[in-house]
């Protein structure tokens, strides 16, 4: 068995050659306007290809536990929790989040990270799980903090969903317990 020694060198190639990457990409989706796209209607931060991105790796990602049939009306209700939860983190969080999410929108760009040029929506369960897999185990680290992610947020956000907390065992967040008014003695 063959075994991998890591320099310091490699390592900076690496990283350098992962910035370059990441820059490239970001590059290409401003100079096709994803990035100044707007919010979609009744979202403030998801735009209608951010939607369609996360709507078709939603069923792979949580596979275990998306509601199948029940998708169509499970869906708009994720999709604000992202929305929401995208709203909560910091600025620069969020514009590295959104510069994600735009380089896997534009097809060059996609190809080059591992996915298929056709849009999303296009895509099987099999080749999304595929692109995720590869993302998993990549040699980049950019590539596996963009899949871990990804697979975070929707997580998060699935099982933050009332319909879901019996599928966990999660009795639902604690209730507000009234403290008793007690007089102040002078």
């Amino acid at each position: 068995m063959q075994t991998i020694t890591t320099t310091r060198r490699g390592f900076m190639q690496l990283s350098s050659g992962s910035a370059a990457l990441l820059t490239l990409g970001g590059s290409l989706a401003a100079l096709s306007g994803c990035s100044k796209t707007p919010a979609a209607d009744g979202f403030q931060v998801l735009r209608a290809g951010d939607i369609e991105l996360l709507g078709a790796l939603a069923p792979v990602i949580l596979a275990g536990s998306y509601p199948g049939p029940l998708a169509a009306q499970a869906q708009p209700r994720l999709m604000q929790s992202l929305d929401q939860l995208i709203l909560t983190l910091q600025e620069y969080s969020q514009k590295q989040l959104l510069l994600l999410l735009d380089v896997l929108q534009v097809a060059p760009v996609r190809l080059a990270m591992g996915a298929q040029w056709g849009s999303w929506q296009q895509a099987s369960a099999d080749d999304i799980e595929a692109f995720l897999q590869q993302w998993k185990n990549s040699s980049l680290q950019l590539k596996r903090m963009g899949y871990g992610s990804l697979c975070k947020l929707l997580s998060i956000c699935w099982y933050s969903q009332p319909e879901t907390f019996a599928a966990t065992g999660y009795p639902g967040p604690p209730r507000k317990i009234p403290v008793p008014v007690t007089a102040n003695a002078e």
